[in-house]
């Protein structure tokens, strides 16, 4: 995920070194309807890093357009875990009920794990269901969360933990993210931030 300023719309295949990506075991891939340039080559990213062996999860992020396409169904097929949020899920399916949303997003992805915020989240394998609650805590800014969420998430999945425990762990990376404000300044911290994981 590219958000310098200005640089995140122009990223494209060319501008990615693939020695670098290519040299591990996971690609996470998020802010897909802003990365314009690279949107059209992402499925021969994807290929390419499927063939190398890798696993893949997509965060899709908001789409400023609404329009939930960019050819995202013929992504969805080299991805291994999909982590939208409630909006992005119903969005993309065409539904304005969440369950429907994940069922139907669970026949398309492996692993489908979905972001309610204050109502925690839920993860969906075939036909097996796992939920986590969230934290119950004050939020003083909501930008990032998501993003956290899928770190903590991702953190416990490549580790081969259990879907309840990389539920859990999103959940806690998540909330973390929201008691300070701009999205990443309650990581910075050190202390704060091994004292409020110890404390959930």
């Amino acid at each position: 995920m590219l958000t310098y300023a200005g640089t995140i719309a122009q990223l494209s295949l060319k501008d990615l070194d693939f020695d670098a990506l290519l040299d591990s075991r996971h690609f996470h891939m998020s802010s897909l309807y802003l990365q314009r340039a690279l949107l059209p080559d992402v499925p021969e990213l994807f290929r390419r890093v499927k063939a190398a062996g890798l696993t893949i999860s997509l965060d899709t992020n908001d789409d400023p357009q609404d329009l939930w396409d960019g050819g995202l169904k013929t992504l969805l097929k080299y991805v291994d875990v999909f982590l939208p949020n409630t909006r992005e899920a119903t969005r993309i399916t065409g539904t304005n009920d969440m369950e429907t949303a994940v069922k139907r997003l669970a026949e398309m992805v492996p692993l489908v794990v979905a972001k309610m915020g204050t109502e925690g989240a839920v993860a969906q394998r075939g036909t097996e269901r796992f939920a986590s609650p969230a934290l119950k805590l004050t939020t003083v800014d909501a930008v990032g969360a998501g993003d956290s969420f899928d770190a903590g998430f991702l953190h416990e999945y490549l580790r081969g933990s259990d879907l309840t425990t990389c539920l859990a762990s999103g959940n806690r990376a998540g909330a973390l993210s929201v008691t300070r404000a701009g999205g990443t300044e309650a990581f910075h911290d050190k202390g704060y931030r091994e004292q409020f994981l110890r404390d959930h």
